[in-house]
C-alpha cells in the first residue's frame, strides 16, 4: 500500500464496480482475458451484486480467483467463495473452468490446500500469475486478505501460506509477493471503524508484520477506495 493512490467516494461498492468495469474491458481488448483477484467481505459483496447487474461485462473472457479463503467447505457461509458465487458467480455468463478457487477436504492439511493451490495458479494463470486486478480488505486490525499482524504470514515466501490463528482459526492466503503480481492492487476501505486501521497502515514505515498492507504494491498502481477522509 506504500504511496497508494487514495480515492475517497461516497460509495465504495459501487466505485469499486465501475473500476472492475473499466479494467476488464481493457484486458480483453489488449490481452483476451480479464484476470480478476478477488476478496471477501461486506463491501466487495455489495461490489458483486451491483456486478451481477451487468450482463454486457465479458464475462465469457473472464477467469477469478480468489486472495485467501477460509478453511470452510464451498458451501459453508463463512466462505468467500461460496459468497461469490450466490451474489455474482451464478449469474452471469462465466465458465465454471474460469472459476479457481481454493482447494478444500476433511482429509486435507491447509498447508496442503495453500501448495495446491500455488500450483494450480501457476498452471492455469502463469508461473508467476499476473493478474489485472486484485482486490483486497483492511480489517479493524490491519490484517489483509489473510495476513494477520504479528503472525509472520505477511513475511511467508511463495505464493501461498497457511495460517493458524486462535482467533479466525485456519485460513489459506496469497502471500505478499503473490498479491502483488497485479498490474493494479485495489484496497475496498468502508466504515469509521477501519479510520485508524487505514491511517496507521498508510501513515507507518516498514513495520509490515504489524501492517500487513504496507507489504503489497500493484504492478501499475495501488489504489485505496474509501468513504472516509484521510
Amino acid at each position: 500500500m506504500d504511496k497508494a493512490e487514495v480515492k475517497t467516494v461516497p460509495d465504495v461498492a459501487a466505485a469499486g464496480a465501475r473500476l472492475f468495469e473499466k479494467t476488464a474491458q481493457t484486458a480483453v481488448a489488449s490481452r483476451g482475458r480479464f484476470l480478476a483477484n478477488l476478496s471477501g467481505g461486506f463491501t466487495p459483496l455489495r461490489m458483486y451484486e451491483l456486478l451481477a447487474k451487468r450482463s454486457d461485462l465479458p464475462w465469457v473472457a473472464t477467469w477469478v480467483t480468489w486472495g485467501d479463503e477460509r478453511y470452510v467447505p464451498h458451501d459453508d457461509p463463512q466462505s468467500n467463495y461460496g459468497a461469490a458465487r450466490e451474489a455474482l458467480l451464478d449469474k452471469v455468463a462465466i465458465s465454471s473452468d474460469q472459476i479457481l478457487t481454493w482447494p478444500w477436504g476433511t482429509d486435507l492439511h491447509p498447508t496442503d490446500a495453500a501448495t495446491a493451490y500455488a500450483q494450480l495458479l501457476r498452471n492455469r494463470i502463469g508461473d508467476p500469475p499476473k493478474f489485472d486486478l486484485t482486490f483486497l480488505g483492511l480489517g479493524t486490525d490491519a490484517h489483509t486478505a489473510s495476513l494477520f499482524p504479528g503472525t509472520g504470514a505477511v513475511l511467508a515466501k511463495g505464493l501461498t501460506v497457511a495460517v493458524d490463528t486462535p482467533e479466525h482459526g485456519w485460513r489459506v492466503s496469497m502471500t505478499a509477493r503473490a498479491l502483488s503480481g497485479s498490474r493494479v492492487v485495489v484496497f475496498l476501505v468502508a466504515g469509521e471503524e477501519k479510520r485508524k486501521a487505514l491511517e496507521a497502515t498508510l501513515a507507518e514505515k516498514g513495520k509490515a508484520d504489524r501492517f500487513p498492507a504496507r507489504a503489497i504494491v500493484g504492478l501499475e498502481g495501488t489504489v485505496v477506495i474509501t468513504d472516509l477522509e484521510i
